[in-house]
C-alpha cells in the first residue's frame, strides 16, 4: 500500500511540472546510478535549469581576458563557407557556426565537414526571421517553427559540443520566446540567445574606423583592408571577446584570415572555442 500511495505522489509531483518533466527524469537516474554511474553532479539541477534560453540575450561575454572566439553566422554558403573552413584548418582553430535550418538539405557535405574538423555546430533558426517581432495569435507555433524546426534538423550535425547554443537573427529576442521555448524538450537544453562582443555594427569617421560588422562592410563598398581596421580597433578596445563574422560573401573568407593572422601574432591573445567562454 505504502508503495502504491508513493507511486501516485511521484506521478502527481512529476505532472504538475510537465514542462520540466526531463529535468526529473535524469535527477533520478542519476540518483539510482543511470547513465552516470551514480555522479550526482553530471546531473546537478541547477546545472540542468540554467540551460533555459534567457529572457534576454547574453551579452559581454568574455571581454577583457584576450581570449578570441569565432563565431559565424547564416550559412553554410557553398563557396563561401567550405573556404573559411579551409583557413581554420590552415590556423588550427575551432569555430562556431550559427546555422540556418533552412540550408540544412543543400550543405550536408559542408556540416559533415564542420562536424569532422572540430566545430562546433549551433542554432540561428530556420528561416532568419526577427523573432523579436513575432506576434499574433499564432505567435508560438512561429516561434517553435523557427527555433524547433531548425533544432530537428540541425541536431544530428551537434555533436562536437555538450551544449546546445542558440543565436538570435539580428539579436532581436524577446522574453515569451524564452518561455514557449523552454516549456519543450528541446528549448530547455539550450544556452543563450547568445550575442557577441565585436563585430556588431559599424562605427567609422573621417580618420578612424572604430568599430565594423562584416555584411554592413560590404553593403557600404568597404574594402577588405577597411573592415579589418574596425574589427582589430574593437577588439584591443576590449582586450578579446565573442567575434561575428558571416559565411556569406567571399570577402569575409579574407578578413576572417587577416584577422586570425593578426591576432596569431599578437601577445597574450588566443583563440579559444565558445566551450571555453562562460556562457550564464
Amino acid at each position: 500500500m505504502k508503495k502504491l500511495l508513493f507511486a501516485i505522489f511521484l506521478i502527481s509531483f512529476v505532472s504538475v511540472s510537465a514542462d520540466n518533466e526531463h529535468v526529473f527524469d535524469e535527477y533520478f537516474e542519476s540518483m539510482s546510478g543511470g547513465l552516470s554511474g551514480g555522479n550526482s553532479e553530471i546531473f546537478d539541477l541547477d546545472t540542468i535549469i540554467s540551460k533555459d534560453l534567457k529572457p534576454r540575450n547574453i551579452q559581454n561575454l568574455n571581454k577583457g581576458k584576450k581570449e578570441i572566439t569565432i563565431t559565424i553566422d547564416d550559412g553554410p554558403t557553398r563557396g563561401v563557407t567550405d573556404k573559411i573552413l579551409d583557413v581554420l584548418k590552415k590556423h588550427n582553430i575551432q569555430a562556431t557556426f550559427f546555422i540556418l535550418g533552412s540550408k540544412v538539405s543543400r550543405s550536408k557535405s559542408i556540416l559533415e565537414r564542420m562536424v569532422r574538423e572540430g566545430h562546433i555546430v549551433a542554432n540561428h533558426s530556420m528561416e532568419h526571421k526577427n523573432i523579436g517581432e513575432i506576434s499574433g495569435i499564432f505567435k508560438a507555433k512561429k516561434i517553435k517553427e523557427a527555433i524547433i524546426d531548425a533544432h530537428k534538423l540541425i541536431e544530428p550535425y551537434m555533436t562536437n559540443s555538450s551544449k546546445w547554443y542558440f543565436r538570435a537573427p539580428y539579436g532581436s529576442w524577446q522574453s515569451r520566446a524564452a518561455s514557449i521555448i523552454n516549456s519543450t524538450d528541446y528549448g530547455s537544453n539550450y544556452y543563450g540567445p547568445v550575442l557577441w562582443d565585436i563585430g556588431g555594427d559599424l562605427d567609422a569617421s573621417l580618420f578612424k574606423v572604430n568599430r565594423a560588422a562584416d555584411w554592413g562592410c560590404w553593403s557600404k563598398g568597404w574594402s577588405v583592408n577597411k573592415c579589418l581596421k574596425g574589427y582589430i580597433n574593437e577588439t584591443d578596445e576590449k582586450k578579446g571577446g565573442v567575434v561575428l563574422f558571416h559565411d556569406l560573401k567571399s570577402e569575409s573568407v579574407e578578413l576572417i584570415e587577416r584577422y586570425i593572422e593578426e591576432y596569431s601574432k599578437r601577445p597574450g591573445y588566443k583563440f579559444v572555442s565558445l566551450d571555453d567562454v562562460k556562457i550564464d
